[in-house]
């Protein structure tokens, strides 16, 4: 430990704190009547908007679109989105926080950004420790402690109270130079009368008793303003409340619900996140399907961090930090994909820092039984049941089969209802009758019958008739434009085909409905390479919308579906899950996903997108079937839910094992057969030859591990390799490790450092996303290389005299076909590098721009597990600081002056583009805006959405404040002064 004495006062530079020098004086006779004063949260809240827009809540129970935000909301875009970006515009600032504590610094030091390398210490220990050699060395650290919380908690407080800072026209806030400012100039210091103002600022009390009457359903009673202001939320549904005060959820024990598509299951696991993040002083995690998903509850729930103060952290795709930051003074809701939320408990359990998290909820439960992800959820829940360390599990969905099993699984309670707060109504379309499906108690022909309705009749000409035999478009006429309706599809082209379908079947009120929003949205969706066929479908109120489509279009179609712009979106089965997109009708086209019959589950995951209280007052679903296929069909509705059933394979098998061993929970054959008996698989074990299969499964795991290096066995001890580590911390399968650590050892001999093109080689997915190019395309492409493609094609094998065997459609014996297929695409993510369009680089590389999405995404997450993977090995180091660079970048693939906007929740391209072009450039300048000013100079955006827009901002800066709060007590434990 390095000592600081009268001859050697300074902190060495590794270990300063990255502050800087960020205060300026102001003359204090002119400032401190100017200083924000902290005022009640409530005061903030009397001008919060209602009703969250853009994108919408999970929340069955938001009104989705109030009388005040429907004239003002359509799509993301505004008309001539595709504008090049203005060349005035230059780097973007980092953040730069204004530290209120003048005295820490010297007078007459100029202000410099916080970063890593600064010396908050030096002039502090200086000052207490040096030129008084009377004062005591522990009193100097006591001091330099509360001076660096008060600093950032003014910091977190200003950000908070920016709403109050913006109508007083504060002199500290109209610099143009970052959000926080400088706000030394005014030569403000911690005087009795800013510190009383500081501390009269209420704090969140605790809240024990939940059927407190003073308290809203055990939160604090802001929060009922809160829920009123942001989601038009007064009182919860009856069930709702019943939830809250089971026994299980007093005492803490695990629990699983069960209710239909938008019962509001969603809001219960806030109340329960809320409660343990500001009650209970732990954090929680919240475990979603898919990152669009993880982005819309990041923006969401941030307005209700900033006024509750904590803190909403993501942890999907490239994003998070591993392991979390240690906080002591704010806790975390941590929003994560499967992958990344076992990742996140993987980094803790190693530092033994598990038991920060209180409660981990998981939505859509039933995942656990679906091939891929669903391996990667169960190590999650088995790992954190086998730590045994009071995490309470509440797990939730609408379509488990096997609820018993699973609740033993999960040692859990079980609470089942029937419930939807906005009525639905099945229908069956035979030939040309509607049957109604009444729902009985009971199993196969008994579980529901089916009552004829009425018959289908529409004035179609003979010409209609003949391009649509089933009455589609007569379905969909019947509730659009007034509403809104879904038509699910078994496939992407007839997503596609239905649409067109529909446009041509269109009646006049229909293609004058919002013309001109739709003339903007067809625009925008030119802008990003769109279809003809899609730009012209959209003008008459008709999209699809499936894996095909590029991110920012989808992300259009979708913000213009909420709004109503577009009233019929054809989509696929994977939007029912995937997205929160409501309608007053859903059609079910064919009961086959692709050619095989739908499930019960897939079929109620669609049709419960029918009806959301808050966007609609009632719902419909009808399914499209041929009578040929109405008795597989009637099998299907009639036989119950699926199952969800282990997918734990040999491989993840291996994989629990690994990660016990590697965190050290079990180290011994008898504890790893214990964890593993933790599993869902162990539950389906019903005798004793069902448990000698699971010890041969242990056995042979173990095996297998030791073989390939990935665990040491000494004894009856089992020790991981260094190779077994780094694949755990990088969240990497041991295949996938082994292969990683391979090319690095191969590029390391030769690597081209040119550019990005090799380290993007890399990155790209070994399976090449079931690509295989044309290769008298690939010669075309390969002719066009520049010195950098030539040279790093040359180090990979690939000559001139491959790609004339290209041309003249010889095989390729010399080089692996995967090499030249991850070349190809290790091309176009290098297009896409150097920020091509899109659409461009789909078509030069004539790949479906879904399929270039799904590419960009896998070499992100690979990127930053690489990252991880090569810190873990000590030889690879200089690989770790490479794609550490990597991956940020590669996320949005934009040019510099976009990614910082990129980083907000749900903000994609148009929406940076447009935010930008309105002055926008920072995270900071949208911190700092007001609602008024962000509508008025963004086309297209509700008040909702900008309030939205502008918390989840805050969010960020005050994440990245408290990051810094993070890093100055590890300084502090690390002098131990």
């Amino acid at each position: 430990m390095y000592k600081l004495t009268q001859e050697n006062t300074s902190t060495p530079k590794r270990r300063r704190l990255g502050t800087g020098r960020v205060l300026r004086r102001y003359n204090m006779e002119n400032t401190i009547n100017d200083t924000p004063v902290h005022p009640q949260i409530t005061s903030t809240l009397a001008n919060t908007p209602g009703g969250c827009e853009s994108p919408p809540l999970p929340c069955n129970q938001v009104e989705y679109l109030n009388e005040s935000s429907r004239n003002n909301s359509s799509v993301l875009c505004s008309p001539g989105i595709q504008s090049p970006v203005p060349e005035d515009v230059h780097n973007w600032e980092s953040l730069p926080v204004a530290l209120l504590n003048d005295k820490v610094f010297d007078k007459h030091e100029s202000v410099n950004e916080i970063n890593l390398s600064g010396d908050l210490f030096t002039s502090k220990l200086d000052q207490n420790c040096t030129d008084n050699n009377h004062v005591d060395e522990i009193k100097c650290e006591n001091n330099l402690r509360e001076d660096i919380e008060k600093s950032f908690n003014i910091v977190n407080q200003s950000i908070c109270d920016i709403d109050k800072i913006n109508k007083d026209k504060s002199s500290l806030f109209e610099t143009k130079d970052s959000f926080l400012l400088d706000i030394r100039e005014s030569g403000v210091v911690l005087d009795d009368k800013l510190t009383k103002c500081v501390n009269e600022f209420p704090k969140l009390k605790p809240v024990q008793n939940y059927n407190d009457v003073t308290t809203f359903y055990g939160l604090p009673m802001i929060t009922k303003k809160l829920f009123k202001t942001l989601r038009n939320i007064e009182k919860f549904y009856d069930w709702q409340e019943e939830c809250l005060n089971m026994d299980a959820i007093k005492e803490r024990r695990n629990l699983i619900y069960a209710l239909p598509t938008s019962g509001g299951k969603t809001l219960v696991a806030e109340v329960l996140m809320l409660r343990e993040v500001l009650n209970r002083k732990r954090n929680a995690l919240f475990i979603l399907p898919f990152v669009a998903i993880v982005q819309e509850k990041i923006w969401s729930l941030s307005p209700f961090a900033v006024q509750l103060d904590f803190l909403v952290e993501e942890y999907a795709g490239g994003k998070g930090h591993l392991p979390p930051k240690k906080r002591r003074q704010k806790n975390s809701i941590y929003i994560a994909t499967i992958e990344k939320g076992l990742a996140l408990v993987r980094s803790l359990l190693e530092l033994n820092r598990l038991q920060e998290i209180g409660l981990i909820v998981v939505d859509e439960l039933h995942l656990i039984g679906e091939e891929g992800r669903g391996s990667s959820l169960e190590i999650l829940l088995s790992t954190v049941l086998f730590a045994d360390l009071d995490i309470q599990i509440v797990g939730m969905s609408a379509t488990i089969g096997n609820l018993p099993e699973i609740a033993r699984f999960l040692d859990a309670d079980v609470f089942e209802r029937q419930f939807r707060p906005v009525e639905l109504t099945e229908y069956v379309k035979l030939g040309d009758v509607l049957h109604r499906i009444v729902w009985k108690d009971g199993h196969g022909e008994d579980a529901f019958e089916i009552v004829p309705e009425r018959t289908l009749a529409y004035d179609y000409s003979a010409a209609a008739t003949r391009l649509d035999p089933d009455l589609l478009g007569g379905l969909v006429s019947e509730v659009v434009p007034q509403s809104s309706c879904l038509v699910f599809c078994p496939t992407k082209r007839n997503c596609e085909n239905v649409a067109a379908l529909l446009c041509k079947l269109q009646r006049k009120q229909m293609l004058r409905h919002r013309a001109a929003e739709r003339l903007a949205l067809s625009r925008a969706l030119a802008a990003e390479g769109g279809d003809r066929a899609l730009c012209a479908a959209v003008r008459a109120g008709i999209a699809y919308h499936h894996a095909g489509l590029a991110q920012d279009e989808r992300a259009l179609l979708e913000h213009a579906f909420r709004a109503g712009v577009v009233g019929v979106l054809c989509c696929t089965s994977t939007l029912a899950a995937g997205v929160n997109l409501p309608a007053r009708r859903v059609v079910v086209r064919a009961p086959r996903l692709a050619r095989r019959m739908l499930s019960l589950a897939a079929y109620r995951q669609m049709a419960g997108r029918a009806g959301r209280a808050g966007a609609t007052d009632a719902g419909e679903s009808i399914i499209i079937c041929a009578l040929s296929d109405w008795h597989e069909l009637r099998a299907v509705l009639g036989g119950g839910l699926q199952a969800a059933r282990s997918e734990l394979t040999a491989a993840g098998a291996a994989a629990l094992l690994l990660g016990g061993a590697a965190l050290r929970l079990a180290t011994s054959r008898p504890a790893l057969l214990r964890l593993l008996r933790r599993t869902l698989l162990a539950h389906h074990s019903c005798n004793s030859s069902d448990d000698a299969e699971l010890e041969t499964l242990c056995d042979e795991s173990l095996s297998a591990l030791v073989q390939s290096g990935a665990l040491e066995q000494k004894a009856d001890r089992f020790t991981v390799s260094s190779l077994g580590d780094a694949a755990i911390k990088g969240g990497l399968s041991l295949e996938a490790a082994k292969q990683l650590l391979e090319d690095l050892n191969t590029a390391s001999k030769s690597v081209v450092l040119m550019g990005s093109l090799h380290l993007l080689y890399l990155v790209t997915p070994h399976d090449f996303a079931g690509i295989k190019p044309d290769y008298r395309h690939y010669y075309t492409v390969y002719s066009g290389l520049d010195e950098e493609g030539v040279q790093t094609a040359k180090v990979l094998g690939i000559t001139e005299v491959n790609a004339m065997r290209m041309i003249t459609g010889k095989s390729i014996t010399n080089v692996p076909e995967r090499v030249l297929c991850r070349f190809y695409l290790a091309l176009m993510l290098h297009d896409l590098w150097k920020q091509v369009p899109f659409h461009v680089v789909a078509e030069k590389y004539v790949i479906p721009r879904g399929t270039v999405q799904s590419v960009v995404s896998s070499a992100t997450a690979l990127s930053s597990s690489a990252a991880r993977f090569s810190a873990a090995l000590q030889p690879l180091w200089a690989w770790a600081a490479l794609f550490a660079e990597l991956c940020p970048r590669l996320q949005h693939c934009a040019a510099p002056q976009l990614q910082r906007l990129l980083q907000l929740p749900a903000v994609k391209k148009a929406r940076a583009l447009q935010l930008m072009r309105a002055g926008y450039k920072s995270i900071e300048d949208l911190a700092k805006a007001s609602e008024d000013d962000l509508v008025s100079s963004i086309s297209h955006l509700s008040r909702t959405a900008a309030n939205h827009l502008i918390s989840a901002a805050r969010m960020m800066l005050i994440e990245k404040v408290e990051n810094l709060r993070a890093e100055a007590e590890e300084v502090m434990e690390e002098l131990k002064l």
